[in-house]
């Protein structure tokens, strides 16, 4: 890195939403051939200021500038347009167009006449996809994707840009190990050809190696920015949360597990096949594999939102054949789903109906709302789950991404179903945040509830796992029980 002038630099910034100051006379400076780390805590200001950045939002007060003129973004398209993009931890994608299609939407490479030239679009669009060395068809519809394939052509739309600033806002959240040691060798290959990157992530490790300099927010201030060379993870945690910390503590506790409640016997259909497992009560089952391994799959056809072809799946002792989510519901099962966005939470809505909505009907007397029980348990959740809201009432699209995936997992658990399954609970959330994500999971489980957990962070599945299956190419390929638990041995199993 050379110590020249920024080619990207915010001055005294501030951004003032009602009732809420959420960033507080924040500077902040970007070189070329540079990665600059921005981490905190959720609520800390990290997305408002990439939002002020990227022209998103406008600040209340301060200055940005670029390669040093004092630029104001009215819109994203101006920020790209100067060659900045952003690889959003939210994802901006259009589900019914292909893939190639949303790479280079609005770029799209013209023939002759004006038409769009497919061939060329799909090739261009090929060429990114392999440079993450993933096999995703260009022609595919986007909604046929899972999520973390979806978070790969987000990453290669902003790089379809030739962008000379990059922000990555959580880009590996929805990644396994290989990806992201993909990813961050591509971002090596770009600071090498002296683009200026933002990295925001809340994998602390991932943050030290891939980082020239690290600034810490909290509560929308900066409260440090060093390199990364003089400092670590528990120094890091220190300076997020304002307090010292005990990294990779588990929240592991033995229990003696009870009937079988969810058995799976040889269940399939065009993504997976002969799937053979049981859950017990009281149990955590993970279930690991790399990406396109279908578990994804998998769960979703326990939660009635695919059809099972073959096989059978028993409940409680009895054969359930799910027509619809409403029916998995209805027999005691939740899922936590991953993509809070589209899955989980109806955004226009506040904490307190989102809550509300697996529970209506016990909440309900007559046709109308118990409003005290309501606001009961609303309370109950925020506080379980350390929720950072401004009241009851706020809106759940004014929340940080990792307190509305707090949300998603307060309303389940609320509901009390009887088998829950989590699916990447802690994604977006902040290493301050996850131990109490994973302490709720695990009090689940103490109090005779049974949990099927996917995460990408194998870490933390035998962190909190009573027993993890492997699954690759849509099958089964490996059992372990917790004194087995290897993440060599486990892994492994990712290629069989």
């Amino acid at each position: 890195m050379t110590e020249t002038s920024p080619l990207l630099e915010v001055k005294n910034l501030s951004k003032r939403f009602p009732g809420v100051l959420a960033l507080n006379n924040v500077s902040f400076d970007l070189r070329a051939g540079e990665v600059h780390s921005l981490v905190g805590e959720n609520g800390a200001g990290k997305s408002t200021l990439l939002s002020c950045i990227n022209g998103l939002q406008k600040p209340s007060e301060g200055q940005i500038y670029l390669s040093g003129q004092k630029t104001e973004f009215n819109n994203p398209v101006d920020a790209i347009r100067e060659r900045l993009s952003m690889v959003h931890q939210e994802l901006v994608l259009c589900p019914n167009l292909t893939v190639a299609e949303n790479i280079f939407l609005g770029r799209e490479p013209k023939r002759r006449g004006g038409l769009k030239d497919v061939v060329r679009l799909e090739n261009d669009a090929r060429k990114l996809l392999d440079r993450l060395r993933v096999p995703i068809d260009p022609s595919r519809k986007l909604g046929l994707l899972s999520l973390n394939e979806q978070q790969i052509v987000e990453i290669c739309r902003a790089l379809a840009a030739d962008p000379k600033v990059i922000v990555f806002d959580e880009p590996s959240a929805s990644l396994n190990d290989d990806q992201v040691t993909h990813l961050l060798q591509i971002i090596h290959d770009l600071k090498a050809q002296g683009l200026g990157i933002i990295y925001v992530s809340h994998r602390l490790k991932e943050v030290l190696d891939i980082s020239d300099r690290i600034t810490v927010l909290r509560d929308g201030q900066i409260v440090a920015t060093e390199t990364a060379e003089n400092l670590n993870e528990r120094r890091l945690v220190s300076l997020m949360v304002g307090r010292e910390s005990k990294p990779g503590e588990s929240t592991y506790s033995h229990r003696d597990l009870g009937e079988v409640v969810l058995d799976a016997q040889q269940i399939g259909n065009q993504q997976f096949q002969d799937i053979s497992f049981s859950l017990h009560k009281g149990e955590i089952l993970g279930i690991a594999g790399l990406l396109g391994c279908q578990r994804e799959a998998v769960i979703r056809a326990l939660f009635g939102a695919q059809k099972i072809d073959s096989g059978k799946l028993v409940i409680h002792g009895r054969e359930q054949r799910f027509r619809s989510p409403h029916d998995a519901i209805e027999n005691g099962v939740a899922l936590m789903a991953a993509d809070r966005k589209q899955d989980g939470l109806v955004l226009s809505m506040t904490v307190e109906d989102n809550i509300s909505l697996p529970i209506l009907d016990r909440i309900r007397s007559f046709g109308f709302l118990r409003r005290r029980s309501l606001t009961e348990v609303t309370r109950e959740m925020i506080e379980l789950l350390a929720i950072k809201v401004s009241g009851f009432a706020q809106k759940i699209s004014q929340l940080s991404g990792g307190n509305q995936q707090k949300v998603v997992i307060g309303k389940w658990i609320a509901r009390k179903s009887d088998i829950i399954i989590a699916e990447d609970p802690t994604r977006g959330v902040d290493v301050g945040a996850k131990f109490e994500i994973w302490r709720a999971i695990q009090s689940l489980a103490d109090e005779g509830r049974s949990v099927i957990l996917l995460t990408t962070e194998l870490e933390e599945m035998m962190m909190v796992c009573d027993r993890i299956v492997v699954m690759a190419r849509g099958r089964i390929t490996g059992s372990f029980q917790r004194d087995e638990f290897s993440a060599e041995a486990i892994a492994h199993r990712f290629f069989v």
